[in-house]
């Protein structure tokens, strides 16, 4: 019985210790926290590649296009966007008001605008072979006959993508987690 009470008491104390917020100062930090069974393996959208980070990186990062819950594919960093007649050229207009967070990498720790040049950076870096991305076969139907993918930031705020052929499904292949900027 003594056993048994002292059990007890030592349950209740480890239950209370573990529910106590702590305290400290965090003014200023910006805290993400995310409760994942699977385990991550990676925050960078080139490697989501499982449930467990394509879910994760899709709450830190966006691409130029998304899904939406009946799966229409619906702008997203991109405002919208323009198909060629002949199917190999999409030409995307990017929003103006979609600013990276502060950070030590922003002149003055100050977050900026996204611009096609970081779109254009994200794609080229997934399709990268040095990189080796298992998404790199998305980029796949892009124009790479220089050994360069052809997606170019027109300026900061239009990019064109050329395809080596019409392929219709390209659109909704970007919005996949590997093509997150």
């Amino acid at each position: 019985m003594m056993k048994q009470r002292y059990l007890f008491f030592l349950l209740v104390l480890l239950f209370l210790g573990s529910c106590g917020r702590k305290s400290g100062n965090h003014e200023g930090k910006t805290a993400f926290r995310y409760n994942e069974a699977a385990g991550i393996t990676s925050l960078d959208p080139a490697f989501a590649r499982n449930q467990a980070n394509i879910w994760a990186v899709n709450q830190i990062y966006i691409g130029l296009v998304q899904l939406d819950s009946s799966l229409a594919i619906q702008p997203c960093l991109a405002r919208d966007w323009e198909i060629s007649e002949d199917g190999k050229t999409y030409t995307f207009h990017l929003r103006n008001d979609v600013i990276f967070h502060d950070d030590a990498c922003f002149p003055n720790g100050k977050g900026r605008s996204v611009t096609a040049q970081d779109v254009e950076f994200s794609l080229k870096r997934l399709a990268d072979p040095k990189l080796a991305s298992p998404g790199a076969w998305v980029m796949g139907y892009v124009d790479s006959g220089d050994g360069h993918p052809e997606v170019n930031a027109l300026n900061d705020s239009t990019l064109s993508i050329q395809l080596t052929r019409p392929f219709p499904p390209f659109l909704g292949m970007l919005s996949m987690q590997y093509c997150s900027v």
